[in-house]
């Protein structure tokens, strides 16, 4: 194992990069371990980082004597540089750019009353980041990102094969207009809708040519600005990729034109408004559509884009009760229309609901992870009970992920019985998402079950989503 070649030793280093653990200990091997294993570990030095100290140390190690002496010449003795230099370039390594994370590491020798000196100290090591020997594929930018980067040497450099931007339409506009100038092939756009009244993003937009991951997050805790002119202009541009985009995320108001987008593969789509036009979404038929997420979209309007896509969606979640939801003619339309659904997330509010999640499980047989959306399933009736049996006796085999978001107890000799009849069959990967409604008794019970290989994994997230949506074992 250890005197495989290093292009082995990279794909077998590749599948572990999310596994530093086990990368670290690749490093003790050998020198050709080693050598495969750190830039794959720095490749993203930002994620999962708990150690910022740690990191800045590593980083100003890199500093050059020129910059030391300059520092040292304005009373920067903070940092000192090392007896020994580091046995690789690891900034070199660095693919991931994130802005928020690097500032926030500088931020830990942060002086107040030294604020001109800490500036010194971000110009420099900002540098070691952006210049002609770097070049990153993926930048995330902190919201209202007021710097203006794009001055620095080497910013056309570093940025030209961007491939994945996160951003904020409040970010920096010259910094934005400069990434136009500079980037053109990104393919993932995500961006932090919070006040729309710039237009720097609609620049970056009109400037790519590989477009294939658009996503709008529309911030629900932040007071938005309206600004008409802005969906409909941003609107037009990102029609302009319709025949690349093959995901999207965006409020409504953003895509006048749904039926252009022929290559769509995953669709996320709601409204914070409450007389939207749905105009955009009837009558059309995406033959390439595998995932839809909606997010207060009206029943009948939802009922007709399923039916309009027969037999394509794989996922479908449906959330958020805003708007008058019949969640019975919705059910019906799902198991009606979509026999191959491998992933699901519905709301049930009445015992109809209830037993049409009954025919759905019988019409769909290639379900394998289901999560209930509970409202009005009230612990004094049978409610619990029946919902439960409904799952014991119709899950498909292949069914054994299940959440469940509730917002009222769960009747505990329902649970248990869940539980005692589960027997012979997968084990449960299960998630509660709720809020203080799981007492001890049930906590003790499920890990009763859990010893005895009923469950396999649980997760008890009290206050919101631990995991992406049909994400059941990896934590966000």
């Amino acid at each position: 194992m250890s005197k495989l070649n290093k292009d082995i030793l990279f794909l077998i280093f590749e599948e572990l990069k999310d596994d530093k653990k086990s990368l670290y200990s690749s490093i003790l091997v050998n020198k050709t371990w080693c050598e495969v294993a750190i830039p794959i570990l720095w490749k993203d030095p930002w994620r999962n980082l708990t150690k910022e100290r740690s990191l800045l140390e590593t980083v100003v190690s890199f500093l050059t004597n020129e910059s030391r002496d300059y520092m040292i010449s304005h009373g920067l003795n903070l940092l000192i540089k090392p007896d020994k230099p580091p046995l690789f370039n690891y900034i070199s390594f660095c693919r991931y750019l994130n802005l928020h994370k690097l500032e926030r590491i500088i931020y830990t020798i942060r002086n107040i009353k030294e604020e001109i000196k800490w500036s010194i100290i971000r110009k420099e090591i900002f540098k070691l980041f952006i210049n002609i020997n770097n070049r990153f594929t993926h930048l995330i930018i902190p919201y209202g990102y007021k710097r203006q980067i794009q001055h620095l040497s080497g910013f056309e450099h570093c940025f030209s094969e961007l491939e994945s931007l996160r951003c904020d339409v409040k970010t920096n506009q010259d910094f934005l207009h400069g990434l136009a100038q500079v980037c053109k092939s990104i393919k993932k756009l995500v961006v932090n809708v919070r006040v729309i009244n710039k237009r720097g993003i609609i620049h970056l937009i009109e400037a790519q040519t590989k477009l294939d991951d658009v996503r709008f997050v529309f911030d629900l805790m932040t007071r938005r600005i309206d600004d008409t002119s802005f969906y409909r202009i941003c609107g037009k541009s990102l029609e302009k990729h319709a025949n690349t985009i093959r995901h999207l995320q965006v409020n409504n108001e953003l895509i006048p034109n749904l039926s252009s987008y022929v290559n769509l593969e995953s669709l996320e789509i709601g409204t914070h408004e409450h007389n939207a036009s749905w105009n955009n979404l009837k009558n059309v038929s995406l033959p390439s559509l595998r995932i839809l997420k909606a997010y207060k979209v009206p029943t009948n309007i939802l009922v007709n884009f399923i039916e309009n896509n027969k037999g394509n969606l794989l996922e479908i979640k449906i959330s958020d009760i805003s708007f008058e939801v019949n969640a019975k003619k919705l059910i019906q339309a799902i198991y009606n229309n979509c026999p191959n659904l491998q992933y699901l997330e519905l709301i049930i509010i009445t015992d109809d609901d209830i037993l049409e999640l009954e025919n759905l499980l019988i019409n769909c047989q290639h379900l394998d992870g289901l999560i209930l959306n509970v409202f009005n399933v009230n612990t004094d009736e049978i409610g619990w009970d029946r919902l439960f049996e409904v799952l014991i006796k119709k899950a498909p085999k292949n069914l054994f992920k299940f959440k469940f978001i509730h917002r009222t107890t769960i009747k505990y000799d329902a649970l248990k019985n869940f539980f005692e009849n589960w027997k012979d069959r997968n084990p449960m990967l299960l998630h509660f998402i709720e809020m203080f409604h799981l007492t001890s008794k049930h906590i003790n019970l499920i890990e009763t079950y859990k010893k005895v290989g009923i469950i396999k994994i649980f997760y008890h997230d009290k206050f919101s989503h631990g995991f992406d949506d049909f994400e059941w074992i990896k934590m966000r």
